[in-house]
């Protein structure tokens, strides 16, 4: 179990990296929702272009962990509401929990 160790940390640090670019995805697309219905679309053309891009690259980062619980959320009616990046950052913290107390076990054997 000694071996996990040093994987540890690595893991926590991507989990932290993952659960941010979902807490920035999450509030670019409401920016972006909330653009897309104001005169602001017209006005700053280049800075909504650029929430755009940024945008989809966020979504191509998260797609493929959102992938699994909108699949799984498909089963229930929820009136249109993507639940799926709550449902993986919950998912995260509950690993990231795990792993501080799989942590704490290993370093004191």
């Amino acid at each position: 179990m000694r071996v996990l160790l040093p994987f540890l940390p690595v893991l926590s640090i991507a989990l932290e990296l993952l659960r941010w670019v979902v807490i920035v995805w999450v509030i670019l697309s409401w920016i972006l929702f909330f653009i897309e219905r104001s005169s602001m679309k017209w006005r700053y053309r280049r800075f909504y272009l650029l929430l755009e891009q940024i945008n989809d690259l966020f979504t191509r980062m998260t797609y493929p962990f959102l992938k699994p619980f909108r699949r799984w959320l498909r089963r229930f009616d929820t009136a249109g509401i993507d639940w799926s990046p709550l449902v993986l950052l919950l998912f995260i913290i509950l690993l990231q929990m795990l792993i501080g107390m799989a942590a704490g076990e290993i370093q004191s054997l």
